[in-house]
């Protein structure tokens, strides 16, 4: 199908070494919408304690700094010499922040861009979780979150698209934002999870979003889930696996910790769980 005038055209891709999966979807993604691709790896400064960094020689210090800088550089180069093989603009922009203010840093730089690009996190790579909550709850932009483990010699594609509806306004969000994925898919389900058995029922409000859908061109089916032993984090994986899904669309929920918005427990789950690619928006 092609996609409308409203495609995304400004991507943004947080890249580090170790995050394959991320940049290989990202330049398909951009290639798919004709997208213009921002590509940034941070150099990220350790969080020294006062103490420490007094006592440390200034040299080792700037040496350090400089390794970092080198590191950011060099996953940089690398994507730009993996980008060559598409049709993808791609520019590079610098970002520098101390450990501590990375997801805040990349929170506001993504109000920028139609959408950021991250990956999962990895319990054997970059742990990617603060940047991901940040920009979740500080952007105002949606977040494509990659699977680490996303399968890299099988080329991405848009075939079958789950929207997770349980009629609040992230997944409402989600949705809107979504619009150009959804445009571009071969088959929308509008998916809700209930505790009690679904057979022949439809909820209503799965009804009308897909109704609403349908003025934007897409023909979404409806399914209504029940949750059973498993939670409905696990439940939309689980049936996302079932029918070979190649995208999740759902609100991101959290709640409050003075401060702070952390993730909620579905939320979490699907980041924890997650097989394909899932967009979220708060």
């Amino acid at each position: 199908m092609a996609f409308k005038a409203s495609a995304f055209k400004d991507l943004l891709l947080l890249t580090r070494q170790g995050t394959e999966a991320g940049n290989r979807y990202a330049l398909w993604l951009a290639d798919t919408c004709g997208a213009r691709l921002t590509v940034t790896s941070p150099a990220i400064s350790p969080a020294l304690p006062p103490m420490v960094s007094v006592e440390m020689p200034g040299n080792l210090l700037s040496r350090m700094q400089e390794e970092i800088k080198k590191d950011a550089r060099g996953a940089l180069e690398a994507f730009l010499e993996r980008a060559k093989q598409t049709d993808v603009t791609v520019e590079t922009l610098t970002l520098e922040a101390s450990s501590g203010d990375l997801g805040r840093e990349v929170g506001r730089l993504a109000r920028y861009f139609d959408v950021v690009v991250l990956e999962q996190p990895n319990p054997e790579g970059p742990d990617t979780s603060e940047v991901i909550e940040a920009v979740l709850f500080g952007s105002g932009r949606p977040v494509l979150i990659v699977p680490y483990i996303h399968m890299l010699h099988v080329p991405p594609q848009l075939r079958t698209v789950l929207v997770a509806w349980n009629e609040g306004r992230p997944a409402a969000r989600a949705i809107a934002d979504a619009l150009p994925l959804l445009q571009m898919a071969d088959r929308v389900e509008v998916v809700t999870v209930s505790d009690t058995d679904p057979m022949g029922v439809r909820h209503a409000s799965a009804d009308t979003m897909a109704q609403h859908l349908a003025q934007h061109g897409i023909n979404a089916d409806v399914k209504s889930l029940a949750r059973g032993a498993i939670d409905i984090g696990n439940t939309l994986v689980s049936y996302a696996a079932d029918v070979s899904a190649d995208l999740i669309v759902m609100g991101a929920y959290g709640h409050s910790r003075l401060r702070e918005i952390v993730l909620g427990g579905t939320t979490r789950t699907i980041l924890q769980s997650m097989t394909v690619p899932v967009l979220m928006a708060h």
